[in-house]
């Protein structure tokens, strides 16, 4: 979360790690932490809201705080394909693409998860297997690091578009 322009965003985070129904602990925590006021970066707002839509039937005592939630959702995407373009999106405005084009220092690459898939099948051996300390500890390390870089991610974007448009 990014009170104001300039200020380091606050990390919030949430990983359930076992086989307990994660969604209303999630959901709870979620409401928490965006409060009730200010937009919501993401991108593909059409993914995000769906997920929320799938909670709030999942789960209707939520139903009106994710209603809130998704009016509030603000999409990067079509401002990057609409209006930004770099050779190295190679035609794709995938995350994974966009960001070490326009901001070279944060890549995916070296990751241990390093996409969506990734981080599915990482959470669900961490949740479905019977791992040891060690390999629990660096799953869970390796997709906290992968939603912080996603995190991060809008806001770098989001000041940069911001710097470029005002000729920095």
């Amino acid at each position: 979360m990014q009170t104001q322009a300039g200020v380091e965003p606050e990390h919030h985070e949430f990983l359930a790690t076992d086989t307990t129904d994660p969604r209303p602990a999630f959901i709870s925590t979620l409401c928490d932490a965006v409060g009730d006021c200010g937009s919501i970066v993401v991108y593909n707002a059409g993914f995000e809201s769906q997920r929320l839509a799938d909670l709030a039937l999942w789960l209707p005592e939520f139903a009106g705080r994710i209603k809130k939630i998704q009016r509030r959702l603000w999409d990067l995407l079509p401002v990057i394909r609409n209006h930004v373009y770099h050779p190295a999106f190679a035609g794709s405005f995938s995350l994974k693409v966009v960001l070490p084009a326009l901001i070279p220092e944060m890549t995916y690459e070296g990751m241990t998860v390093a996409d969506g898939k990734d981080a599915g099948l990482a959470w669900e051996s961490l949740v479905r297997e019977s791992l040891d300390y060690d390999d629990t500890k660096r799953i869970r390390s390796a997709l906290l690091e992968y939603c912080a870089q996603d995190t991060l991610a809008m806001v770098r974007l989001l000041e940069q578009l911001k710097q470029e448009a005002s000729g920095r």
